[in-house]
């Protein structure tokens, strides 16, 4: 199966002009003769979010650590209620997730738990243009595990520099590899991968992988 990733400007254009998210653009506030692609480390700031972040400085001025409960929106029940509304995009039910730590430590956490190297399939499947700190992780998780990053991290090459071919990617799904680690968008060119298809791969070689999507 060939997948294509069209990068050229004509197709830039014509897909923003048949998003359906178009009109959220002026729910944010837009730096002045701008063009702002950093959503992965920053995204810009919704306006929503100033009336929210007032309300709550006000909170904890007038009522303390009774905010936790006793807010209009109660802190304590934040992460459920994020979690809750996260879970339509991804599929799963309301109590299946919660919005909780940061990128690093939650993969380090999921990492963790599913990398289970063996004798002869310990490899860890990432790529060469992920976001460096998930290869920070990924490079840790190995050394807990009693392995080298330098001969068990194995990343598939881009051809150049932007995106990357899928069936690189299924190329090196081989019989030592434990784990396939991937984003869902590249975040140095927004490709967007074919979660899917690249699952089934994994799965037909009885490999476990997983997407990063919060880049």
């Amino acid at each position: 199966m060939k997948h294509e990733f069209n990068t050229t400007e004509e197709c830039a254009r014509k897909l923003d002009q048949q998003d359906k998210l178009a009109n959220y653009r002026s729910k944010f506030f837009i730096p002045k003769n701008k063009i702002y692609v950093d959503g992965n480390s920053l995204g810009l700031m919704p306006k929503l979010s100033e009336k929210s972040l007032l309300r709550i400085i006000n909170e904890w001025k007038t009522i303390a650590i009774n905010g936790w409960f006793d807010a209009e929106k109660p802190w304590f029940f934040f992460s459920e209620n994020l979690g809750a509304q996260i879970a339509p995009i991804v599929g799963a039910e309301s109590e299946e997730v919660v919005a909780t730590g940061t990128t690093t430590i939650n993969l380090h956490a999921l990492v963790s738990s599913f990398y289970k190297p063996t004798k002869n399939r310990a490899k860890i499947l990432a790529d060469i243009l992920n976001f460096p700190t998930d290869i920070y992780a990924l490079k840790s998780q190995v050394v807990l595990k009693g392995y080298k990053p330098e001969t068990e991290l194995i990343l598939t090459p881009s051809r150049d520099g932007r995106i990357l071919e899928e069936e690189d990617i299924i190329n090196l799904m081989t019989d030592d590899v434990a784990l396939i680690v991937l984003p869902s968008v590249l975040y140095r060119s927004s490709q967007l991968l074919d979660i899917p298809h690249l699952t089934n791969e994994a799965h037909k070689r009885d490999i476990l992988i997983g997407f990063d999507c919060s880049q």
